[in-house]
């Protein structure tokens, strides 16, 4: 293609922590291509998110309107990248149409045999998955982790806040078996000693139970904040954290993003589905008993009925990992 005259259209409409790693593609495409107008289709509530902070031309959310996709069909993209690989993500890039047109390889059957316990192969990172196009289209790349800079002026000071070290942790996600346990969060507050540090609670509106009932049974300096702000300034909060504890979920990946020291954890869809934070400054905690992974996506509850991969999760695992992030990047406590 000639970079004077590419136009390159993504796709993807969700989940936040996918539209978050989608930002490599974009990083490659940038270096690949960069003179090329780059656009960006999704759903309305990421396009906030995306025009902030990544270096997208364009963002496009009417992908439910056939008119508007028509619209779209006519800006004459070189290159349609789909990034979802799903029904409606085939009928927009099938109507925009687009010189050329690509999909990224799920690999759902080996995510199923890893679910089901029947290979003992593992996904590195979606990532990984999301270069699959790249592949597709013959074109060299080199692996690149997904990256959100935020310019110190654009700060905010979100976290109320006047002591040394700001911990911000997520205790939601969308399925109940990704979800640590709220008594082991309460554990590891209350029973651990923590100088000059205030817990902030963040998640969606949602989630605003779980988060009021952990703060309320803190008995540190707990500040509930979920459902307080929107995804450009949720960027922004976990960018003003010194540690962000949470789950495998859309949060997560922002502060991985964010290079942020931080604390996953994983349990009914561990790592080797390919879901764990790209963040050099990450700890994974996660408890491999021989029945995770059993869901792709999280459950409501355990199917077994034990939850083991979670519960048995220690509060001095966590405080270990706690230290250690402590020591190597906010001077030893």
């Amino acid at each position: 293609m000639d970079s004077k005259k590419d136009r390159i259209l993504i796709i993807r409409f969700s989940s936040l922590g996918d539209i978050i790693l989608t930002a490599s593609v974009i990083q490659q495409l940038r270096k690949i291509y960069p003179k090329a107008e780059i656009d960006y289709l999704t759903k309305p509530i990421f396009e906030p998110l995306i025009s902030s902070y990544f270096p997208i031309n364009q963002v496009f959310t009417e992908y439910k309107s056939y008119h508007k996709l028509k619209e779209l069909k006519r800006r004459n993209y070189t290159l349609v990248i789909d990034l979802h690989n799903k029904l409606n993500s085939w009928i927009a890039k099938k109507i925009i149409c687009g010189e050329k047109r690509v999909t990224y390889d799920k690999k759902r059957r080996l995510r199923k045999k890893i679910v089901a316990h029947k290979t003992t192969l593992s996904i590195n990172s979606s990532v990984d998955l999301y270069n699959s196009v790249f592949d597709k289209l013959k074109i060299p790349y080199t692996f690149i982790e997904p990256n959100i800079k935020i310019e110190s002026e654009a700060q905010q000071n979100l976290l109320p806040s006047k002591n040394k070290l700001n911990v911000v942790i997520f205790p939601g996600a969308t399925h109940n078996t990704k979800r640590v346990p709220k008594h082991i969060l309460i554990s590891f507050i209350n029973n651990y000693e923590h100088y000059d540090t205030s817990f902030f609670f963040l998640g969606s509106k949602s989630e605003k139970e779980l988060t009021q009932e952990i703060a309320q049974k803190c008995k540190k300096e707990c500040f509930d904040l979920a459902g307080k702000f929107n995804l450009v300034e949720l960027v922004a909060a976990i960018n003003e954290a010194d540690i962000v504890i949470s789950n495998d979920s859309g949060p997560m990946h922002i502060a991985a993003a964010l290079g942020k020291p931080q604390i996953a954890f994983f349990g009914s869809t561990n790592v080797s589905l390919g879901f764990r934070p790209l963040n050099e400054n990450a700890i994974v905690i996660t408890n491999p008993i021989q029945c995770s992974p059993c869901t792709l996506h999280g459950r409501k509850e355990c199917p077994l009925k034990h939850f083991a991969c979670m519960e048995n999760i220690s509060t001095n695992s966590i405080y270990e990992a706690y230290k250690e992030l402590i020591n190597r990047h906010c001077g030893n406590i």
